[in-house]
Formats: structure tokens, sequence, C-alpha cells
């Protein structure tokens, strides 16, 4: 199905420091909440796991070799980074032996001169994505061009075999694990009975939905947006009526004129995108 044409210009109203202190803690205790689900056998020998450094939370995944599933999320944003705590971050890595990882950056990191902070380490902006959210203003109608629907335990393998094959990567009995996990809420979008797009969303204490494990990723996975745009419907739906009061997720294959139809599909959905995060590594 081809993509509608972007027609609705995205807000980019910024917000404030402490707003994006909750909206980066918020995506940290999904992460961790996320690697803690995995069975601790399986997670040892796949070298998944998570520290913390100050209030920084440090992915690391080390079977995948890929940056994305060992990241640095919230330095500088939830408390003032410091060369002593990039160096126990770097140190994390390189006694797992992780030499592919992302360390990320944003307007609201401090202190003054973090970005040269991390280029003293050897690190260089690898790229970027836009940082979109949405809050509990009621939702408009806009019309969800797929079914979708709930992961449930009859549908779980389904789903798992779909991530693990979009992502090319192998869970092991991980992901089935967050179905009817507290906070966790899986979807798919269907077309002729078969599974064409999936992503999550994980609510925390504070009502912050921050929508992920989304695949494929649209702009870098797949030309077609219409799936995954379904799906975002129906998570602001279903959020909306379970109370939560902010919606965080990122557009992962940003443009830098705002014109892909990511941002016109998340604009009807009500996201604005407040910043965008730069990955730095080596």
């Amino acid at each position: 199905m081809a993509s509608r044409q972007a027609v609705q210009e995205i807000d980019t109203s910024e917000v404030s420091a402490a707003q994006a202190v909750a909206i980066e803690a918020a995506e940290a205790r999904a992460w961790e909440d996320l690697y803690t689900a995995a069975p601790r056998k399986w997670a040892a020998e796949a070298g998944l796991r998570t520290s913390r450094v100050g209030e920084t939370l440090v992915i690391s995944w080390a079977a995948t070799g890929r940056r994305y599933f060992s990241r640095a999320i919230g330095l500088g944003v939830l408390a003032p980074a410091t060369a002593e705590q990039l160096d126990e971050i770097l140190g994390i890595w390189k006694q797992t032996q992780i030499d592919m990882f992302l360390i990320q950056s944003l307007p609201h990191c401090e202190p003054e001169g973090f970005d040269e902070l991390l280029r003293s380490r050897g690190l260089e902006p690898f790229d970027g994505q836009d940082r979109i959210v949405r809050d509990a203003r009621p939702a408009v109608g806009v019309i969800r061009e797929y079914e979708v629907g709930r992961v449930d335990a009859a549908t779980a393998d389904d789903w798992a075999e779909f991530l693990q094959r979009v992502y090319r990567l192998d869970t092991g009995p991980w992901l089935q694990r967050l179905i009817g996990r507290p906070g966790w809420h899986q979807y798919v979008a269907r077309e002729g009975g078969e599974i064409v797009a999936a992503r999550g969303m994980f609510v925390g204490p504070d009502g912050i939905a921050w929508l992920g494990m989304d695949g494929p990723v649209p702009g870098l996975a797949t030309d077609d947006y219409e799936p995954d745009a379904s799906i975002c419907a129906r998570i602001v739906e279903d959020g909306l009526a379970a109370g939560v009061g902010t919606f965080i997720a990122d557009i992962e294959a940003p443009s830098e004129a705002m014109d892909t139809p990511a941002y016109a599909n998340f604009a009807r959905l009500g996201f604005r995108r407040p910043y965008v995060r730069t990955h730095f590594t080596r």
C-alpha cells in the first residue's frame, strides 16, 4: 500500500529541561525493564545486561554486534555528566568486548561542552533520531488502514517470530515473557491475516508511555509507513483510555526537512518533535 504524502507539518515546540529529564528517564525505565525480563541463563549466554552509572542506564547485548542494543541512556540529562562516568561507561563495554555502541547527546545535556567531552574520548556523531512527544489531549479521528490487534498468549509466538525475522535477531524465549508482564502492551498490524508490522508500548508508574520495538522500521526497513501509523493510532487510543499522560517515541529515519510520511502521520496523532538526539560512537 502506498504511503500518504506528508501534508501536515509537525509542531517543533521545545520542552523544558525538567520535561526532557522525565522523557529520557521514562525511556530508560522501559529498556531496563525490557532487558530485565529476559531469562537469566539466556541473557548470560547472549551477553545481555544493564548497569547504572550514576543516573545513566547502560544497556549491553553483545551477541547482536549492533550499536542500537548497547547504549547509554540519560547521560548528561538525568544528571550532569562527568569524565569519570563516561570512562566508566566505556569501560563496561570494553570489559565485555563490545565495540559497537551509542551514547546519546541532546540539547539538554550538561555540563556545557558535553559534546566536546564525548569527542575527548574519541567519539564522533554517528546518526540521529527525532524525539516525538504527545500529551493527554483527546485523540482526533485518525483512520486506521490496517487491522490492529493486541498480542496475547495465543499469538505471542507468531509476534516473536515476526520481530526476530524483521530484525534478524535470535531472542530465544525472551520476547514471549513480555506478554502479560506489567506495563507492557504489544500490537501487530495484519493484512490478509498475516502480520505486516509490530510495535510495543511500555507504561511506567509515572504514566509516561514509551513506544518502541517497532518493526519493520519505517524509512529504514520499509517504505510503507501506514501499518506502523495504524498501530500507533490504536496505541494512543488505548493509552488514553488507560490514563496515560504522555507518549514518547522516535522517528528513527529523521529528515532535516521533516517531510517524510512519518512526520505527517505522527502530527495527525497529536505528536510534536521537541528535540533531536544525536548518537555518538567510535
